[in-house]
């Protein structure tokens, strides 16, 4: 087992993994492997990047299971990259948003938060995220994407195991995009629905 020592360097350095899984994502390196193995070379081809910097990103995604390489230098898509497949419900949103500028930035200043008490976020950019984000339309996209992408797999199963009878209008309050309440509402058509977020 890792000593503390190990441990600790190993959460220290969990960024530069975190990233790497973010620089996949924003290359669609999942997309490119779902219909058979690839080398470097053909993924630096098709995401216009160089081959030898991205063989060694799919090597270090490799060694946590994050593709695989074969025998002949090619890599495969697995379990987990599957994951970051470009689809409704992936987690692909949420790697966008957990390594994009709205929340690596602000967690580099997060010392700002601790000393004042005020969202590093807003010391970052100058105001509030969702101000920020009603601003920046592709980013406020991949936050409903990420939304749904942490929440996706337990919606039918939270809709199937609730009794719904007797509501005749369900309130959704902090719904974001309002695909729960959607979901509700197409199982149960005669019920009414409301849809309440702030920001």
């Amino acid at each position: 087992p890792p000593t503390p020592r190990q441990k600790l360097v190993g959460m220290l350095a969990s960024y530069w993994q975190a990233q790497a899984i973010g620089a996949a994502a924003r290359l669609r390196l999942a997309d490119h492997l779902k219909d058979g193995p690839k080398s470097a070379q053909e993924l630096a081809t098709l995401t216009r990047t160089q081959p030898q910097p991205l063989y060694r990103l799919l090597r270090a995604l490799s060694s946590v299971e994050i593709f695989s390489e074969d025998a002949d230098g090619r890599f495969r898509i697995t379990p987990m990259a599957e994951c970051l497949l470009d689809r409704h419900g992936s987690l692909y949103a949420v790697a966008l948003m957990l390594t994009g500028q709205e929340h690596y930035r602000p967690w580099g200043d997060v010392l700002h938060s601790l000393q004042t008490g005020k969202p590093a976020f807003d010391h970052v950019f100058g105001k509030p995220i969702f101000d920020w984000l009603s601003e920046h339309a592709e980013e406020a996209k991949i936050f409903d994407a990420a939304m749904t992408g942490f929440h996706g797999p337990e919606t039918q199963a939270m809709i199937d195991a609730y009794d719904y009878s007797g509501i005749g209008t369900l309130v959704d309050v902090g719904g974001g995009n309002g695909s729960v309440l959607a979901a509700v509402l197409s199982k149960h058509p005669s019920m009414k629905g409301i849809l309440y977020e702030i920001g």
